[in-house]
């Protein structure tokens, strides 16, 4: 998963590099930008990616995986008890980590706003209310986002008023539910459509802000009533309670899914025939994440040999990664495959066509 992986490596790089940070974090911030624009230009010119590295390690630059990871550090560093080990150790580091995830997330949002900013200003109606809702949660954490970004620098905070900085700092609650609502909104219809990972992205996400949330108010709770000595057994209990809740959450969106495949009509399979296709040439359309698309599909000696895209509208980086369902129809000679994972209804319109097409090459 995109989000544990980057966790991982973020966690990893406050423990080995964090007094390199301190002392010279302007090269970080240097390197930051450099994958910003890097993230921009490969996903607008579409530049091929090896697939082992678009598989694994591009997600977490380009889909905010490693943003969102250093910014769930810097969320829970206020979080953790005063004194505690891992509050001595992060928070010198909140302001540099701050910085390098925005600057992350300006690369993300800039590669991804090209497509979905342009829409909602010029035609809201052409996204699903889904990603519509996400992309206004984006516009509205940006403008949180930039002036913490700016403030996060210890020359401008140097010329600020230490109470009036700390009530700007207050605003990044509300870029913390922000986040979350962005992140739900394009996992939980994926989810309940009973896709695996992102029901475990789900889980893990919805994990993270619930434990967050509970451990932020039992350290104010704890300020205020003078037990801060059990703050830290109550926020492991917390923590535990917030990790059932989610499994619950996950486990009822599964069942949500197995009953509406069960109360379905059963549907013909089709793969009792796919070896009687008849040769030529066939094209078919269906409705893929934005528009219709239209594929061409070859069939020879009952096989199915080649299958070519004729138009799409579908947005990028997402229509790229569908395509990878060409490859698994080909192996199988038919369309019971599976979608794939973070391009669900790209790839699962080019499985459509295809089968629409093949309705012309059946026997």
């Amino acid at each position: 998963m995109v989000f544990l992986l980057s966790l991982g490596i973020s966690i990893l790089f406050v423990i080995l590099l964090s007094k390199v940070l301190r002392a010279y974090p302007i090269p970080f911030y240097v390197g930051a930008a450099a994958i910003a624009l890097a993230v921009v230009t490969v996903t607008w010119y579409g530049v091929a990616l090896p697939s082992g590295f678009k598989a694994y390690i591009w997600p977490m630059f380009a889909r905010g995986g490693l943003a969102g990871a250093l910014f769930v550090i810097v969320m829970f560093t206020g979080a953790f008890p005063n004194g505690s080990a891992p509050i001595k150790k992060l928070m010198p580091l909140r302001g540099q980590l701050s910085i390098l995830a925005s600057i992350l997330t300006l690369g993300h949002n800039a590669a991804y706003g090209r497509v979905y900013f342009v829409r909602l200003f010029t035609d809201p109606a052409s996204l699903p209310t889904g990603q519509l809702l996400a992309a206004i949660c984006s516009v509205l954490m940006m403008l949180i986002m930039l002036p913490l970004f700016i403030t996060s620098f210890m020359a401008v905070r140097r010329k600020m008023q230490p109470k009036r900085w700390k009530a700007l700092q207050r605003l990044a609650y509300g870029f913390y539910g922000l986040l979350c609502c962005h992140i739900l909104l394009l996992t939980v219809p994926e989810a309940v459509h009973g896709e695996s990972t992102y029901q475990l992205t789900v889980f893990v996400y919805v994990t993270v802000f619930l434990s967050y949330l509970s451990c932020r108010i039992s350290k104010a709770l704890a300020k205020r009533k003078n037990t801060s000595c059990l703050l830290a057994r109550r926020q492991a209990v917390a923590v535990i309670c917030c990790t059932a809740l989610s499994a619950s959450v996950v486990l009822f969106l599964g069942r949500s899914n197995s009953n509406s495949v069960e109360s379905a009509p059963p549907v013909e399979s089709v793969t009792e025939s796919h070896s009687g296709y008849r040769e030529g040439t066939y094209t078919g359309s269906a409705m893929g994440m934005n528009a219709p698309i239209e594929v061409s599909v070859t069939v020879e000696g009952g096989h199915i040999t080649d299958i070519s895209i004729i138009s799409s509208r579908d947005d990028e980086p997402y229509f790229s990664d569908a395509l990878y369902v060409i490859d698994d129809i080909l192996a199988a000679n038919h369309t019971q495959v599976d979608t794939v994972t973070g391009a669900t209804y790209s790839s699962g319109g080019i499985i459509d066509a295809v089968e629409a097409a093949l309705e012309s090459a059946g026997e």
